[in-house]
């Protein structure tokens, strides 16, 4: 009945429909509802369409329009990719730079405020000059003597002091060479070796000589 009305069928359907009407009591009745319906669609006020779906639509368009023309040569693309990467860059960075500037020229002048509140005066007075290492020292010798050649002797001093090692750096020592540098370096003191201040155990080379003295 709808395509009857709007005038859609053919002349021979448009015949068979009139026909029927003619003695159908019941289709005649709905055909006069139909057309009374469509009438009163006809005369509904029109919904205008809000701005802001023109305005995404006019954009969307746009774009439409802008992709399709980027499509057609290598440039056009280009200088559309440029455009979108600085306004893709322009978008995300813009509402983080002024909160950041903010927040770091408040930094600069919170620490320019306190920064002289930051010194400490150091005070030298009631320091105590400490070398980095000392080696060993011999603090009193023995009074044993050593009549033998001049040598030189490798002493390992422990952290208090003590010899705890001695080799002589001669080729064959005699038994009687040994023991007299033994009694030599085994019954003197020696201040031991620091290292920042701290006493440590240490290796030094000691050299043995004699004067001899003429009557």
């Amino acid at each position: 009945m709808w395509d009857y009305l709007s005038g859609s069928l053919t002349e021979a359907l448009c015949g068979i429909v009139e026909s029927h009407l003619n003695y159908c009591r019941e289709c005649e009745l709905y055909r006069a509802e139909v057309q009374s319906l469509r009438g009163g669609l006809r005369h509904l006020p029109t919904r205008r369409v809000p701005a802001s779906v023109q305005s995404q639509l006019f954009f969307s368009a746009r774009r439409e329009y802008s992709r399709q023309i980027a499509k057609r040569n290598f440039s056009t693309w280009r200088v559309g990719m440029k455009t979108r990467t600085r306004q893709f860059f322009d978008n995300l960075l813009k509402p983080f730079a002024v909160p950041a500037a903010g927040g770091l020229l408040t930094t600069f002048l919170c620490f320019g405020i306190i920064i002289n509140t930051l010194h400490l005066p150091q005070e030298w007075d009631m320091d105590i000059p400490v070398g980095y290492s000392t080696e060993v020292m011999v603090d009193e010798l023995t009074p044993f003597s050593f009549k033998g050649r001049d040598v030189l002797v490798k002493l390992t001093v422990d952290a208090e002091g003590r010899v705890t090692n001695y080799e002589p750096q001669v080729s064959n020592p005699t038994p009687e060479e040994i023991r007299e540098i033994g009694n030599l370096v085994l019954y003197s003191t020696f201040t031991p070796a620091t290292r920042f201040g701290r006493p440590v155990a240490s290796k030094r080379l000691f050299s043995v000589r004699h004067v001899r003295e003429k009557s």
